[in-house]
């Protein structure tokens, strides 16, 4: 992680990481490729399909048809959905999509990690509503499009 945060109950759903200080917008938070291992799509699947818990809980989408798992004992495996997240992730980099402050939850869309088959369907906790992601390449140009809008709008943008 690269801002203070803490874990803690959360009012989306069990716990939840929550930004332990002020954070702009456009910041990178964490990267969940280091350290982490990649698979395929087809065995992530299969993985989430046969109830493997942990790439269940630290399976993401990392670009196309590729996805890290592992890093359990990271703290963002804290982070909960929201269908109007504060964070971004593209391509394992997680960044601020807003500036957040000091206190507030950190969110990201589910839909830009997971796949989009039947076999890995989530809901969310506080509408029931379906969280089913969107394709490699769906998921790759609308986190494309969203991080090219926040860094550009960033006057000597450093991360």
């Amino acid at each position: 992680m690269f801002i203070r945060t803490e874990i803690r109950e959360s009012g989306i759903f069990g716990k939840g990481l929550f930004a332990a200080e002020s954070v702009p917008r456009g910041k990178i938070i964490c990267f969940f490729a280091i350290g982490a291992a990649v698979i395929t799509e087809a065995e992530y699947l299969a993985a989430i399909k046969a109830g493997h818990h942990p790439i269940i809980r630290t399976g993401t989408r990392y670009a196309g048809q590729y996805f890290t798992h592992g890093n359990e004992q990271e703290p963002y495996t804290f982070l909960n959905h929201s269908f109007s997240p504060n964070l971004l992730c593209h391509c394992g980099i997680v960044l601020a999509r807003q500036a957040i402050g000091a206190g507030d939850e950190l969110t990201l869309d589910y839909r830009t990690l997971i796949d989009d088959t039947d076999i890995g369907i989530y809901a969310d906790a506080a509408t029931g509503r379906e969280i089913r992601g969107w394709s490699g390449k769906e998921t790759l140009l609308r986190t494309a499009r969203e991080l090219v809008e926040i860094v550009e709008g960033i006057e000597g943008w450093t991360g």
